[in-house]
């Protein structure tokens, strides 16, 4: 204020009071370029001590979260923002600049101070979900996003509110009064984001989906790594690259598959099937047995296929060796993560031929397209399949009985 009045008895200062806009923009503008510079050096402070108490007590991972998220930002602005509210409605009240322009801006500033507070709370409460997640007992990302996620709905529908109460002059009770009293309408037009919300919970809670999960929803076609999980939706990437986005509340109301707790890789599950022709298949001889050893890269598949026969006095069939070789194809193949499981097996025998079917998991690093190792995967073992004397089923024009079954590895 002595400021202010030292400046109102200059010549200048009689100028721009002539000014009246001038001299209120002027004034509104040095106080804002203070509150900046407050704002810088409480930063500042306050980060050197957080960081030098923390570094005191051997609290790394705390202090680590805390820069990464920049909590300090918004709290040290909160305080910058009140005083020069109030410096310019003091300032306004005294008749130095118009009343009208310092409730204004006074008014704003102390809305934009509420929302540094959520801002404030929202970095905070994901301090919070590092640390716990980060936890051995935890030991997953994201542990409390669904919890997250709620907590900010509620404090951006209060603190939002507010804020807009507090900017236009009027008293937040007021708003929050009129919200409650339409709480019944918003819960019938917002019942679908509601109980969107709930399931959020429902399923953080729980643990029931995570980011990287393979989920499947064969209702809807959906067969694919989880991409993004959202307040009320879930980004699910299929195994063609195409993405879904489906609500959430539908991992609450409909059955799906999650294939975390068995295969935890990174990669690309394949799970497909070579339908074989039931007419192509038929028993091996020892002379054919003895061929398949003599060829080369066949060695040890005769064993392989005569432990899973059973041994003893059990016919070999041309598909239980085939079975052998799929198995041991993929499990040596540069692209298929051997780490997991692989698993080649036979289905029930069906109206159109006998599935066998293959499971396995390729690394996320084998190719730009690990669409393109999964094909040729497939492409080797339906061309290997005539090698053992079998034929793949083709529906509706099939080859029919009239037409011999290739013979078993010819020359």
């Amino acid at each position: 204020m002595r400021l202010v009045r030292a400046l109102d008895d200059t010549e200048f200062g009689e100028w721009l009071r002539e000014h009246e806009v001038l001299w209120n923009g002027i004034v509104v503008g040095v106080l804002l370029a203070l509150g900046l510079l407050i704002n810088l050096a409480l930063r500042r402070v306050l980060s050197t001590i957080v960081a030098r108490a923390l570094e005191k007590a051997k609290r790394r991972r705390l202090s680590d979260a805390i820069i990464a998220s920049k909590l300090i930002h918004p709290i040290a602005a909160i305080p910058a923002l009140l005083l020069v509210a109030r410096m310019i409605g003091v300032l306004g009240t005294a008749g130095a600049i118009h009343p009208l322009v310092g409730l204004c801006v006074s008014n704003v500033l102390v809305a934009f101070a509420i929302l540094r507070g959520m801002g404030a709370a929202s970095r905070f409460l994901a301090v919070a979900d590092d640390l716990y997640s980060s936890r051995p007992e935890v030991n997953r990302p994201g542990a409390l996003r669904g919890y997250r996620q709620v907590a900010m709905v509620v404090l951006g529908l209060v603190g939002g509110i507010s804020a807009a109460a507090i900017a236009v002059g009027k008293s937040p009770v007021v708003f929050l009064a009129a919200l409650g009293a339409a709480g019944a309408i918003l819960g019938v037009v917002f019942k679908d984001v509601l109980f969107s919300l709930v399931a959020n919970l429902m399923l953080t809670a729980n643990d029931a989906i995570r980011q990287g999960d393979w989920v499947e929803l064969k209702q809807h076609g959906i067969d694919g790594r989880i991409a993004e999980i959202k307040t009320t939706s879930v980004r699910v990437q299929n195994a063609d690259g195409t993405v879904h986005s489906i609500p959430i509340s539908r991992f609450v109301q409909e059955p799906y598959l999650n294939y975390r707790s068995k295969y935890g890789s990174p990669g690309r599950r394949v799970r497909r099937s070579v339908r074989i022709d039931v007419r192509s298949m038929r028993a091996v001889d020892v002379q054919e047995l003895a061929r398949l050893e003599a060829s080369p890269g066949m060695q040890g598949l005769a064993e392989r296929a005569r432990t899973a026969a059973g041994g003893g006095a059990n016919a070999i069939t041309n598909l239980c060796v085939f079975r052998a070789f799929a198995e041991r194809f993929v499990a040596q193949h540069d692209g298929v993560d051997t780490s997991l499981p692989v698993v080649v097996s036979q289905q029930e025998s069906t109206a159109s031929g006998v599935p066998v079917d293959l499971l396995c998991f390729i690394k996320p690093d084998a190719a730009p397209d690990l669409a393109s190792v999964e094909g040729a995967i497939l492409d080797q073992l339906s061309l290997a399949a005539e090698r053992f004397g079998l034929r793949l089923y083709q529906s509706p024009n099939d080859l029919g009985p009239s037409v011999p079954a290739p013979a078993f590895m010819p020359a």
